[in-house]
């Protein structure tokens, strides 16, 4: 039933519906959370947790907010949000997509979201009634968006973009914002990945000095294996923040001080210790597996993809698999699930369907991941 769903209504069946099966299976590399083991410094913080609930308990929220905004500029290297206040803090990405989308569509804005990308920033957007037209990722490389978004009034890109793991350089992201400032278009930011990268410039101290209308989404989920604690900062303009806190306040009004007490800490130790060693290894390690494994004639790496360093790996189908739908099929029978990649082409119909992509998440229990390594190795060596 699964599989049939899938080929007949590929965009009905949305991934996260795939990364719940894959939570309930074997081997799971379709779900993109964190799951790793703990470092032994992060053991460090789980062993102080009643001490962090006594001093969330006696924390006005304000204050654990902005301890939390404190350890994330500083793992961003974001000095310029030290004395930025404008943000609020939801308690997952999807919350903040959706308090943002509830924004777009008050204001009518028509908006431009980059293609491929996980398809629910597509369908939350269109929940609430957002105006949503493709915008191709290697259109940014090139300069062309200039050409294609004449008629939108906001642009949504995700940075680096899930799953091509494509980054735009501080001279591409300069160009966009002063684009999107100087033709009075909104810019909205996904950077939920952006600690699998270096931080090679404050993308904020652009943003504000531009004085471009935008909102920016950031979130810990991704990174670091919490038990699905997360925090999802929207940093907005001046200009628009009162919008947003109205929306928020009747939502949420705060989030949890013992989550944002949690957080701060893996940030914290995260920035001591450094993103190479905290994160980055980790990621290299398994991307090496992964790429060693699916070495031969059925799978490759997207060339968009070969440089990726986030923690899910993009491929192309080349042979022996006529979909990606019979691609997931095949390696579900084996206890398995991954993603296929037509819902990360969000705009294309049942007749244009983009069929021969699949995205495998890496961050998983060590255990696991090996177990589900020894399965693609295999099933790669049968078809040779």
């Amino acid at each position: 039933m699964f599989v049939q769903s899938l080929i007949h209504q590929p965009l009905e069946q949305p991934l996260t519906h795939i990364e719940a099966l894959g939570l309930r299976s074997q081997h799971d590399m379709a779900n993109g959370h964190a799951s790793q083991a703990l470092a032994p410094t992060q053991q460090r913080i789980i062993n102080r947790l009643p001490d962090i609930w006594m001093r969330a308990a006696s924390q006005k929220s304000r204050d654990a907010e902005l301890m939390y905004k404190d350890a994330f500029r500083k793992l961003a290297a974001s000095p310029s949000l030290a004395n930025y206040n404008h943000f609020k803090i939801c308690p997952t990405a999807s919350n903040s997509i959706d308090t943002i989308a509830t924004w777009l569509a008050a204001n009518n804005l028509k908006t431009a979201l980059i293609e491929p990308t996980f398809d629910n920033l597509y369908l939350i957007l269109k929940r609430r009634s957002v105006d949503v037209t493709p915008l191709p990722e290697q259109a940014l490389c090139t300069g062309e968006y200039k050409m294609m978004l004449s008629d939108v009034d906001a642009l949504f890109l995700v940075n680096p973009n899930n799953p091509t793991g494509q980054v735009l350089t501080e001279a591409q992201f300069t160009d966009i914002v002063e684009w999107c400032a100087w033709t009075g278009k909104t810019l909205v930011l996904d950077n939920t990945f952006r600690f699998f990268t270096a931080q090679t410039y404050d993308m904020y101290e652009i943003l504000v000095n531009s004085e471009v209308r935008f909102l920016s989404i950031e979130d810990t989920g991704k990174v670091w294996p919490t038990q699905e604690i997360k925090a999802s900062l929207i940093f907005c303009s001046a200009n628009i923040f009162r919008d947003i806190e109205v929306i928020y306040d009747e939502i949420f009004l705060c989030h949890s001080n013992f989550a944002l007490g949690v957080l701060s800490e893996f940030l914290l130790d995260a920035h001591e210790r450094g993103l190479e060693e905290a994160v980055w290894k980790n990621v290299a390690a398994k991307r090496k597996q992964f790429r060693q494994a699916i070495q031969g004639a059925a799978l490759e790496i997207h060339p968009a993809a070969l440089s990726s360093t986030i923690s899910v790996e993009w491929v192309i189908i080349r042979s022996h698999f006529a979909t990606d739908i019979a691609l997931v099929e095949h390696f579900k029978s084996c206890g398995l699930v991954l993603l296929p990649g037509r819902q990360f082409h969000w705009s294309k119909s049942c007749s244009e369907v983009c069929s021969n992509f699949a995205r495998f998440a890496l961050l998983k229990p060590e255990a696991e991941f090996n177990n589900a390594i020894k399965i693609i190795e295999r099933e790669m060596q049968k078809i040779g």
